[in-house]
């Protein structure tokens, strides 16, 4: 499946680190909580509308959407859609003003309850994500499987931005690729483990595949079991990523 070209991650990333675009069970959690925070606000307000008979806005409706959004963003930087962190970058402030507000009209104390509430689901949430792992693997930046797949993703958009600028792609092995889109600008270190500076080994540290022709490439690594199969082969777990440029 093509990549998609990075939209804030060539500027966030050196700044968070890799931890930020590496596909994780967290991430899923962020997610998840984001959006049952931001829409749990409806229910309660339709819920008190009902309760006094006429259409009202409680004041935590306010801090849960500040939350809610909170969360949403972190989860759309994870994501890096222009779209959806454009659409809602701006919400956190509004909403933090609109609290700003009730505190002036002197309704104050509710919301450390409500960020009392958020910070236990979000911590709930973290544990849940560090037990049931799907790949067992919860040390920084996922498992082996969630590492290989965001290096290959980097690496898609560095070769399409490098080839953007300098109408071809880099020569030579995956080794040397990675380094000269690392020297261009173009870092991809999503896959680094705490005991390599080797940016071409994927999450099980075995060498990945880079593969150009014409406008077309294809980014693949060997899987779990380290070897590059074809697609007839019953035992292949490649996990690939080829894409095209103008």
């Amino acid at each position: 499946m093509p990549a998609s070209s990075a939209f804030l991650q060539n500027w966030l990333e050196p700044i968070f680190g890799h931890w930020l675009y590496v596909d994780s069970m967290l991430w899923t959690v962020v997610g998840f909580l984001g959006a049952a925070i931001f829409g749990s606000r409806f229910l309660l307000q339709w819920l008190q509308s009902e309760k006094e008979k006429k259409l009202v806005v409680p004041w935590y409706f306010w801090h849960l959407s500040f939350w809610g959004s909170v969360l949403n963003l972190l989860y759309f930087l994870h994501l890096d859609k222009a779209p959806l962190i454009l659409g809602n970058c701006f919400l956190p402030f509004l909403y933090g003003r609109n609290i700003l507000f009730l505190r002036r009209e002197g309704t104050k104390g509710g919301g450390r309850k409500v960020f009392a509430a958020v910070a236990v689901l979000v911590l709930a949430g973290f544990g849940w994500s560090m037990f049931f792992d799907k790949d067992g693997d919860t040390g920084p930046g996922g498992s082996p499987e969630h590492r290989s797949k965001a290096l290959l993703k980097q690496t898609a958009a560095a070769l399409k931005g490098y080839h953007g600028e300098q109408g071809h792609f880099p020569s030579g092995d995956a080794k040397a690729i990675l380094e000269t889109l690392k020297k261009e600008g173009f870092p991809v270190n999503a896959a680094n483990l705490p005991d390599t500076t080797d940016v071409s080994l994927d999450g099980w540290k075995q060498p990945i595949q880079i593969l150009t022709s014409g406008n077309s490439f294809i980014v693949r690594s060997s899987g779990k079991n380290g070897i590059f199969e074809d697609s007839l082969s019953e035992t292949r777990d490649d996990i690939l990523i080829q894409g095209s440029v103008p």
